[in-house]
């Protein structure tokens, strides 16, 4: 076996150890099994987050999961730009417009996060 390989077996099984449990789901980047620890599902390989998506076919749960992590990715990431903006702005309108876009994707995102832990 290669390190980078017994590192990762290394990995789930310390998860095990300390409670996470192993699902039946796999990962839909790299195949690796799930693990659910603390009401979150994610990849021990990739060391990101997995939303199962309930009620769909396994494909349609993987294009769904893709979906909603890269709308995550995308809104966080206008935030953080919206932020720079908001920090340099000085009109009073301008800075208003500019909370209540963020305020909108903070309740946009609050909602992913939630049906990725359904």
């Amino acid at each position: 076996m290669v390190k980078n390989e017994l590192s990762e077996i290394k990995r789930m099984a310390d998860l095990l150890k300390s409670g996470a449990k192993m699902l039946s789901e796999s990962c839909p980047i790299c195949n690796t099994p799930l693990f659910e620890f603390k009401g979150e599902v994610f990849c021990a390989k990739c060391n990101k987050p997995v939303a199962i998506v309930k009620g769909l076919k396994e494909e349609e749960k993987i294009k769904a999961n893709q979906t909603l992590s890269l709308l995550e990715q995308n809104l966080l990431k206008k935030i953080w730009e919206a932020n720079i903006m908001l920090q340099k702005e000085n009109d009073f309108e301008k800075l208003f417009n500019l909370t209540e876009m963020i305020s909108n994707w903070l309740t946009i995102l609050e909602k992913i996060r939630k049906i990725k832990t359904e």
